[in-house]
């Protein structure tokens, strides 16, 4: 038996170390993150710079990526061992279905344990650092702001849109100055713009030409027929500070940038409480990082009566089937992610029904193969 679980183990950590090595390349590619595409198709930071964005990401993909490997790996492996009749032999060894699992499943919470370092603190400081690591190069490239053909809303106070932009030139140039509400004061359209970082006072300037203002009545921003238009310049200089945009990085953390400690430290603290109030989110993402922590465990549980069932040795019917198993356990995640904000559901009980109704079904699967196997 040593030599048969020895051999068990190498079959599915190597399947499972490609597979999340796969998984984890194809989901970086994939949704990396908006920001880098919009930095790396501008062409304003190095390649060196977006390799170090996609690695500090690794962390977090990796939450989902992990337990998805070791899935794929016990659906191949125990389905190539179904196909080829090598657990009929075992059975007729005297071998039952438990003594087959026990192992893979002592395997499983070694993952789930490996998870739970990742999620409680790896990955909310991975995302962190993303995101100081993106205001840093936008600090140093402040031309990658200004992404054309959608709203630029990174500037605390205004909105910005630009049809195109070739270097520091930009055209067809549409600025609204708002209020804390948000709503229009005034309204800029320009035919073109020079776009001029000044670092040094951490601000743009931008210096507009055939410029038209319109101005918005205070009182009702919203209302065009109160609009005072006609305000004509042929050029027309303003500037854009900065420093509200990289105050709010690094002071705006929600729940999903905090380690475990720093969410039970401000769950456990009563000046946070009086300060908050509602607790509920905080509540859930507590749940959720421990939950999501036992993936790996419970889709073993999942995919070991699975896979022996199915009898399917192909990578595409293991795909497949983990695809399944992904989207369904991942969809229930989500729905009770949506409740988080609402108390009244107890979202940060609801958040272990993912891994409630899928442990069941693999208990009752293991339950029904074990009898089949009598």
């Amino acid at each position: 038996m040593k030599i048969f679980y020895r051999q068990l183990y190498w079959e599915i950590l190597t399947v499972a170390f490609m597979a999340t090595f796969v998984l984890t390349v194809l989901l970086l590619l994939a949704n990396a993150s908006k920001e880098i595409s919009v930095l790396l198709t501008n062409h304003e930071v190095s390649g060196f710079a977006i390799a170090k964005l996609t690695v500090l990401l690794v962390p977090f993909v990796l939450t989902f990526t992990l337990p998805w490997g070791l899935l794929l790996a016990v659906l191949l492996v125990f389905g190539r061992l179904s196909s080829d009749r090598e657990l009929v032999i075992l059975k007729s060894s005297g071998i039952g279905l438990a003594t087959l699992i026990a192992p893979v499943v002592l395997l499983s919470l070694v993952f789930s344990l490996f998870s739970f370092w990742v999620n409680a603190y790896l990955g909310p400081r991975s995302q962190e650092a993303v995101r100081e690591e993106i205001a840093e190069l936008l600090r140093h490239n402040s031309l990658s702001f200004f992404s054309t053909g959608q709203p630029i809303q990174a500037f605390s106070g205004y909105r910005i849109y630009i049809g195109k932009r070739d270097a520091s030139r930009a055209e067809d140039v549409h600025l609204w100055e708002l209020d804390k509400q948000g709503h229009p004061l005034r309204s800029i359209r320009a035919a073109s713009a020079e776009i001029t970082p000044d670092l040094n006072n951490n601000r743009i300037i931008l210096n507009l030409f055939n410029v038209r203002l319109d101005d918005h009545a205070p009182a009702a921003p919203d209302d065009v027929h109160q609009i005072s238009s006609g305000t004509r310049a042929a050029q027309f200089p303003m500037e854009v500070p900065l420093g509200d945009f990289f105050t709010h990085v690094r002071e705006t953390r929600g729940p999903g940038l905090m380690t475990l400690h720093e969410l039970t430290s401000r769950i456990f603290d009563p000046a946070q409480i009086l300060r908050i109030g509602n607790m509920s989110p905080f509540l859930t993402e507590l749940q959720k990082r421990i939950s999501f922590s036992f993936a790996s465990f419970t889709f073993v549980l999942v995919g070991i009566p699975l896979a022996i069932q199915t009898r399917r040795r192909e990578t595409s019917a293991g795909l497949g089937l983990s695809l399944l198993i992904v989207f369904s356990y991942y969809l229930l995640f989500l729905i009770a992610e949506t409740l988080k904000a609402q108390p009244r559901f107890f979202p940060e009980a609801i958040i272990w029904m993912p891994n409630v109704c899928f442990e069941a079904l693999g208990l009752f699967l293991i339950a029904r193969v074990n009898y089949d196997r009598a």
